[in-house]
C-alpha cells in the first residue's frame, strides 16, 4: 500500500507554565491535540470501516415506503474519527431511486444543558456530543466508494437496490472493515 502524506497532521501540544492564566482557548487546544493524535493513530494503523455491529435491515411500512434500520455498533471514518451508534438509527428511502449507497458519517452536536426557564438565546452548550448520522446517495462506481476520498470522510455501510417494487440490501456489497 502506498503511503499518503495527506494523512499526517502536524501535532501541536500546548505548553503550560507555573502561574499561567488558562483560557477556554488553551483548554480547547489541549483537547484538539488529543483528538488529532487519536484520529491520526486510527487513520494510519487501523484504516477505516466497520469494527463491530452496524447491521443493515430494511422494513416495509404499510403505506409502501421503506425504512432502513442500522443496528448499534462501532466504526472508524476516513479521517480516523470514531463512529459510535448506541441505539438503532433509521432513515426512510426515497421512492424515485433504484440504486442507493447508505453512508455513516461523523457529526458533532452541542449538548445544550440549561434550566427549564432559560430562554433559547441564553442557553449555552456545555458539552459536545459526538455521534453518527445516516445518509444515502445514488450508488457510484465501485472505485468511488472509499471514505478517504470523500469531503465528509463518511463510510459506505450498505448498497440498496430496488429492482422491482421493494428495496433489497445488495448481498454482494461488502462494507469496508477497519483493521
Amino acid at each position: 500500500m502506498k503511503f499518503d502524506p495527506r494523512k499526517l497532521v502536524r501535532l501541536k501540544r500546548p505548553r503550560y507554565f507555573q502561574g499561567q492564566l488558562l483560557t477556554a482557548e488553551d483548554l480547547r487546544a489541549e483537547q484538539q491535540y488529543h483528538l488529532d493524535r487519536q484520529w491520526q493513530h486510527n487513520r494510519l494503523l487501523h484504516g477505516y470501516g466497520i469494527v463491530v455491529g452496524l447491521e443493515v435491515a430494511t422494513e416495509q411500512a404499510a403505506n409502501g415506503s421503506t425504512r432502513v434500520i442500522v443496528s448499534p455498533g462501532f466504526a472508524l471514518d476516513g479521517w480516523g474519527r470514531e463512529l459510535v451508534v448506541n441505539e438503532p438509527l433509521s432513515v426512510f428511502l426515497p421512492g424515485d431511486r433504484h440504486d442507493l449507497t447508505l453512508y455513516l458519517k461523523y457529526i458533532e452536536q452541542d449538548d445544550e444543558q440549561s434550566d427549564p426557564g432559560t430562554t433559547a438565546s441564553a442557553r449555552r452548550a456545555d458539552a459536545v456530543i459526538e455521534s453518527a448520522q445516516l445518509s444515502f446517495e445514488p450508488s457510484p462506481s465501485e472505485h468511488a466508494l472509499g471514505a478517504a476520498g470523500r469531503a465528509d470522510f463518511a463510510i459506505p455501510i450498505a448498497r440498496l437496490r430496488r429492482p422491482h417494487r421493494e428495496w433489497q440490501r445488495d448481498k454482494n456489497f461488502r462494507p469496508p472493515r477497519a483493521k
